[in-house]
């Protein structure tokens, strides 16, 4: 019998994200974008939600390319507001196009998320060979990036949206250790 994360086993789809998303490390600036996306509107929500409305929201969302959702008119803004395919939370929804507006100008001066997002792990996921009955307290560096995205202009970023970002994008392998994908992970970027 194959060992995960006991929060992989609650439904078939966190069990297929579990399987081959979660924690596989990203470095595409789009699919950071998304993820970062997705865990704002993820914040007070399960995840099964925000897995569950996925597809529509990439509908919605220009597939999360952050240029093309930068140029986002106010009638299509308005009408994301409406849209009952999505999650209409009318803060999240401005929120998303508003840092995509921010990663547009920011991609136009030579910055990019993925080397912002990389650089507080040295370009190493960082592992924290988690047990099930380890509490972790996040690090002290994602307070800071939580500050830094929002002196850049990012909106409804916290900590705990940071800290998710970077589970979710593999920057930090908290896969626990028995977990088969923990060590197929680890492998691949050895």
């Amino acid at each position: 019998m194959t060992t995960r994360c006991a929060w992989a086993e609650k439904s078939p789809q966190l069990l297929i994200y579990h399987d081959l998303e979660w924690g596989v490390p990203v470095r595409d600036e789009r699919q950071l974008f998304e993820n970062l996306s997705l865990e704002i509107f993820q914040a007070g929500l399960a995840w099964q939600l925000i897995l569950k409305y996925r597809e529509a929201l990439r509908h919605a969302f220009e597939d999360f390319e952050p240029e093309r959702l930068a140029l986002i008119t106010p009638a299509k803004l308005q009408s994301l507001h409406q849209d009952k395919r999505i999650i209409r939370n009318q803060q999240k929804i401005d929120a998303v196009i508003e840092n995509a507006r921010v990663l547009s100008s920011l991609h136009e001066l030579g910055w990019t998320l993925s080397a912002t997002l990389w650089q507080r792990v040295n370009d190493m996921p960082l592992d924290h060979h988690l047990r099930s009955n380890d509490h972790l307290e996040t690090e002290f560096f994602v307070a800071e990036l939580a500050q830094t995205l929002r002196q850049l202009g990012f909106k409804r970023i916290g900590p705990k949206t940071c800290y998710a970002l970077l589970q979710a994008s593999g920057i930090v392998n908290d896969h626990l250790a028995d977990c088969y994908r923990h060590d197929e992970i680890t492998q691949a970027i050895s």
